[in-house]
């Protein structure tokens, strides 16, 4: 195992001591004080934001949703084979995992690693050891629980730098509630590294701490807090009106007479007028006992926040790399559309080729290792998202049809043979269709109608 360390200690050296600070303003130190943005972030934060703010959840799971729109497969080989009908070992892998709700549980450890700096995966085998055992023989994986960073505190860290683990934790401790105010009776329990899998996006230290999707954009996500609520508290006290009090008497404010007709001592005439106000602002049918006072409307121009919320919206969709249209599903022009829609799709198949997919290997590389898993060379395959549509394919194919067409009577060949067209809408080749491709005279090749299409 190596040389252990505490959390403690660890925290430190990593710091030299302290936590680091940030202060992006070297003229006004107490500017992110002054806007009413934390200085210091920590997983009740976002954990907040996450399940009180749409935006801030939009952050979190549109990426997720998009990366899990189809499920990946586990393909026997390596990666640049030659496809390959479905092994006898592919096949039992695939039932195990489904018989697991495997993909569901990687997909719900997945969205919760975005909530936080990383998330895990509590693998319970059949050994019949205490959790904070390391795993021993051949297991057979009974469930995967998946949980959030605040669920999940590491204990030690191995301080050896010869191990394959070093600068992680070889125990964790495992509390059933999320955050402090969740707390429930059940005790927290210390468990084996061996037995959690980790998921943290953005730790490419190799380390358990990832980046949470909010952080970069969470003095956006306040401020967006802030326009949607001053918004909805400017657009109430229009409607309500807001007043101003003034005394009718020339002997000014009789306080003997209000304290009188409130029931208070003189002291706490002051306080009762605050309250009465309150309770004016709070509700729309209101009685206002004004005694020798009066009220008079204030009128003020209620400014439109929209291009305020725009630039803040696109400040923060450019955090998460996400287009705003993406984001919250905003429907615009057809091409700004289809070009978002592309750009996401890029987006999230680099997501699945340098952050998912590596993280599924190495959980199936462990399962294999513990014997939960049959054991052969394996990587893990995903469908293309930014694989043109079927409408587009068939789109293509027409094209190509009408530039075989454009070439009859010029004395060139077709550009296209029949089994390319076929080819660009997806459709097997035909090889009847070949035998008329290898025509001395031309023949049929690149069949300039619907007949190359046919199945």
């Amino acid at each position: 195992m190596g040389m252990i360390a505490n959390v403690q200690n660890w925290r430190r050296s990593l710091f030299g001591g302290k936590m680091p600070t940030m202060s992006n303003d070297a003229k006004r130190a107490t500017a992110w004080q002054d806007y009413g943005f934390p200085e210091q972030l920590d997983f009740e934060n976002h954990y907040s934001m996450f399940r009180r703010n749409g935006i801030a959840r939009a952050g979190v799971m549109r990426h997720v949703e998009k990366t899990w729109e189809t499920d990946p497969w586990i393909v026997e080989g390596v990666q640049g084979d030659d496809p390959h009908k479905e092994t006898r070992r592919e096949r039992e892998v695939s039932v195990l995992l489904q018989r697991l709700g495997f993909w569901n549980r990687v997909h719900a450890a997945d969205w919760r690693n975005r909530v936080g700096r990383y998330a895990g995966l509590y693998l319970v085998f059949d050994d019949g050891l205490r959790p904070d055992q390391p795993v021993r023989g051949k297991v057979q994986l009974l469930k995967m629980q998946p949980l959030f960073e605040g669920q999940l505190d590491p204990l030690e860290f191995d301080t050896d730098e010869t191990s394959p683990n070093y600068g992680n934790p070889v125990s964790y401790q495992f509390k059933p509630w999320v955050t402090g105010e969740e707390r429930e009776a059940r005790q927290a329990r210390t468990i084996h590294h061996d037995r959690i899998h980790i998921i943290a996006e953005g730790a490419d230290d190799d380390t358990i701490y990832g980046i949470p999707a909010n952080e970069a954009g969470f003095n956006d996500l306040i401020t967006i807090e802030k326009l949607i609520g001053a918004g909805g508290e400017g657009f109430w006290k229009t409607a309500r009106g807001a007043f101003s009090l003034h005394a009718t008497g020339d002997n000014g404010i009789d306080v003997d007479g209000l304290a009188q007709m409130f029931g208070v001592a003189v002291d706490e005439v002051g306080d009762k007028l605050n309250e009465v106000a309150a309770d004016l602002s709070a509700g729309m049918d209101k009685l206002l006992m004004l005694g020798n006072m009066e009220a008079k409307a204030l009128a003020y121009q209620l400014p439109q926040p929209e291009q305020f919320f725009a630039v803040t919206m696109q400040s923060y969709a450019a955090s998460v790399s996400c287009p705003v249209p993406e984001l919250i599903g905003q429907q615009i022009a057809q091409r700004s559309s289809d070009e978002n829609s592309r750009a996401f799709a890029k987006t999230i198949m680099t997501r699945r080729r340098r952050t998912i997919g590596p993280n599924i290997e190495q959980l199936i590389a462990k399962l294999m290792r513990f014997g939960a898993l049959p054991a052969f060379d394996f990587y893990v395959a995903w469908d293309d998202l930014t694989d043109a549509t079927f409408e587009e394919k068939l789109g293509n194919a027409k094209s190509m049809s009408e530039a075989n067409k454009s070439s009859v009577g010029t004395g060139e060949p077709p550009p296209f043979r029949a089994n390319e067209i076929r080819d660009a809408v997806g459709f097997d080749a035909d090889t009847d269709l070949d035998d008329d491709d290898d025509d001395p005279e031309g023949g049929n090749a690149g069949a300039t109608d619907s007949s190359a299409l046919d199945e």
